[in-house]
């Protein structure tokens, strides 16, 4: 369910931390993070090389079938690159959020409604409970938006790694009001879970269960772009059953004017 089951967490040390160390500690980092974004994007190429070879063959064999599958492999690796640049921006660089009249449950349905496709390729199922007395509140529409997105594709990933064959996968995302200006966002998998080792460093740089197949991003970019919402986010987890993260975001009334 995470960015540690997810292929973003790992290849970016906070700068403030590597100001810290010492010339050879500095070099090693950043020697490091190269080594970690090369990884990446030698992937993304070879998705992108594969597909255009799919595709081409399709062209010249009139293949419809040839065409719509180097498509998808195309598609799938624009998303990739999109979503590392999305990241990279997300974490490098101070953001005050921007605050709008939006309605939480809309922005959770769009989430819902962009992985429904890959949710049913693997034969997930992918609901939503949203609280109905939830309407048009001042909050940052962006920061819902894509902290929901890292959530929700961590935990089809969850459930994608799960070894457990017989059991038929779920993730639910729900909306809840809390305390009268508090909406809670919660996204929930019967994926592999984690034990409390990984739980403990969820959210720290560099840390990966996936070894260097990861960039790992999603959770440090989810959880900076909550803490700067002034929310916070947790996590319940049992290793082989099931996962929840937690966003709790403050919001503001919509003015009459």
């Amino acid at each position: 369910t995470l960015d540690v089951e997810n292929r973003n967490l790992g290849y970016v040390i906070i700068i403030n931390d590597i100001t810290k160390l010492n010339r050879a500690q500095k070099k090693a980092a950043w020697g490091e993070v190269a080594v970690r974004m090369a990884h990446e994007i030698k992937n993304i190429l070879h998705g992108f090389k594969g597909g255009s070879h799919i595709l081409k063959s399709g062209l010249d064999r009139n293949d419809s079938t040839k065409l719509k599958t180097g498509w998808e492999m195309m598609q799938r690796n624009i998303d990739r690159i999109s979503e590392l640049a999305l990241d990279l921006l997300s974490y490098s660089k101070e953001r005050e959020p921007e605050y709008e009249s939006c309605s939480p449950n809309e922005i959770a349905g769009e989430v819902c409604e962009l992985f429904a496709d890959l949710a049913a390729e693997h034969d997930i199922e992918l609901k939503n409970e949203f609280e109905s007395i939830i309407g048009e509140v001042v909050m940052d529409p962006r920061t819902i938006h894509r902290a929901l997105s890292n959530l929700v594709s961590n935990a089809i990933d969850a459930c994608i790694a799960d070894e457990d064959s017989d059991k038929q996968h779920r993730v639910r995302v729900t909306t809840a009001l809390e305390n009268g200006n508090m909406v809670r966002f919660g996204v929930k998998d019967n994926g592999s879970g984690m034990n409390e080792n990984v739980k403990a460093n969820l959210f720290k740089s560099f840390f990966s269960t996936k070894g260097a197949k990861g960039t790992g991003l999603g959770l440090l970019v989810t959880k900076k772009l909550i803490e700067e919402h002034q929310g916070t986010i947790d996590v319940t987890s049992q290793l082989g059953k099931e996962t929840t993260f937690s966003i709790r975001l403050p919001f503001e009334a919509v003015s009459a004017d």
